[in-house]
């Protein structure tokens, strides 16, 4: 049996020998390093994808998530109903020998880490995580990529850190590079992963901090586009015009949509993991159960099956009525927290993208049929919603406004985005302090955002 613990230690020790080699100050050894770890967060990034489709092609015969709804579609409706609870029954078992950290969407854990256990991360979580969320993902579980990448990333770089004898402090740069690594890998965003290493997961900018994250997250996207070639951008959106300066409120107003439909998300996610939480059955069971509803759910809209990143297309170019893209949104959420609220192994932000996608689409279309004349094209707000509800949703307004940005490739996106997103995070966070990744562990006693800057 392979063992990942020794291939981790060897791995760091080849990193610090290499440093030592050079001779360099620990500035520069911490450069070093996070080049070792933005390499294999990279990699992690690459070969999780591959394992995605591998599954992916087991369970629906599709070859790419382009084509997933249309092989799901050709399934007997038993088959449909049946796959999810199939890949939930298996993620169970991997949950009951690998540790209640393989289930959920991963950042919570990091974060938790970085909190209480000075930023160590046990080594088998990472390809226990890896390959429950590969499952849960390819047998159609609605959830992202992000949140996985981020543990076996941040997994490879609290492994380093550790196995060095760095301080804390270093150690958790060294787990937030390799999390920015695997995130810049995972959406050709190597901005992206930057400012979500430092938003979201440090909490904070620090001097030692920004040239290893942003050395990581540059080093694991350029490895990803290597090994996988990613499309740049990812998504492909009409030409962004602003017709008029009312659009500013008009993007304003969507800000508050975000927030709404962020807040919504994030409750009907912990009260179905509170529901399955209740429930009178072992926790192995659970996700099957949750897959089981998802496939009655998918039914009717296979479209909510897995990351969704075709169907956000589709939405980005003004494909789907506005009653289509207000259904597809309300069966996002309801799908995502059944996956992840039953003990699912997956991210949320790609969800986040979705249902802000639809749900931004919708408002866009109300608004360009009332004001035609003040109103500009309804796909730049889908686009423009993807940022607002997870900046609403995660409270990482900068992450979100670079991201978008890097998903979309079309720089006068941003002014929009920062409307929306600031006033999203400013309006959720009013309602509800903790964000999607940090309410689950205040009602575990661990307060991570009484302690952070940004």
């Amino acid at each position: 049996m392979v063992s990942f613990r020794l291939i981790f230690a060897a791995l760091a020790r080849y990193g610090d020998r290499i440093v030592r080699r050079f001779e360099t100050p620990f500035a520069g050894r911490l450069i070093v390093l996070a080049v070792v770890v933005g390499v294999v967060g990279g990699l992690g990034a690459a070969a999780f994808r591959y394992m995605i489709l591998v599954v992916t092609f087991l369970f629906f015969g599709a070859h790419s998530q382009d084509v997933l709804v249309e092989s799901v579609v050709a399934l007997p409706w038993y088959y449909r109903v049946l796959a999810p609870a199939i890949g939930g029954a298996l993620v169970g078992l991997i949950i009951v020998y690998g540790g209640e950290q393989v289930s959920g969407h991963g950042v919570p854990e990091v974060l938790e880490a970085m909190d209480r256990r000075d930023g160590v991360i046990p080594v088998r979580i990472a390809p226990a995580k890896a390959v429950a969320s590969a499952i849960c993902i390819g047998s159609g579980g609605a959830t992202g990529r992000e949140g996985p990448i981020v543990q076996i990333g941040g997994t490879f770089g609290s492994v380093v850190g550790r196995r060095l004898e760095l301080s804390e402090s270093k150690t958790k740069v060294l787990l937030s590079a390799g999390a920015a690594a695997g995130i810049g890998g995972t959406f050709n965003a190597p901005l992206g992963g930057m400012i979500f290493g430092w938003e979201v997961l440090l909490g904070r900018v620090t001097r030692e901090s920004i040239p290893a994250i942003a050395v990581a997250s540059v080093v694991g996207t350029v490895t990803a586009n290597v090994v996988v070639g990613l499309p740049d951008p990812i998504f492909s959106v009409p030409a962004i015009e602003v017709v008029s300066y009312w659009e500013a409120v008009a993007y304003a107003g969507l800000g508050l949509v975000g927030a709404v439909v962020a807040l919504t998300y994030t409750n009907a996610l912990y009260a179905v993991e509170d529901a399955f939480e209740r429930l009178p059955v072992g926790d192995a069971t659970k996700p099957a159960l949750g897959g089981l509803g998802l496939g009655v759910l998918a039914l009717s809209a296979p479209q909510v099956h897995a990351t969704g990143y075709p169907v956000i297309q589709d939405a980005l170019v003004g494909a789907f009525p506005l009653e289509v893209v207000l259904a597809f949104g309300v069966a996002k959420i309801v799908a995502t927290s059944l996956t992840l609220g039953s003990g699912g192994s997956g991210g949320i932000f790609a969800p986040a993208l979705f249902i802000g996608a639809m749900m931004g689409s919708a408002y866009g279309t109300v608004l360009e049929d009332a004001f035609p004349a003040v109103v500009g094209d309804p796909t730049t707000y889908a686009a423009v919603g993807m940022g607002a509800v997870f900046a609403g949703a995660a409270h990482a307004p900068l992450t979100a406004i670079v991201i978008v940005y890097e998903l979309t490739g079309d720089v006068r996106i941003v002014g929009p985005l920062a409307i929306a997103c600031l006033l999203s995070t400013v309006l959720s966070r009013r309602v509800l302090e903790p964000n999607i990744y940090t309410i689950g562990l205040l009602e575990r006693g661990v307060d991570v955002d009484s302690r952070r800057l940004l």
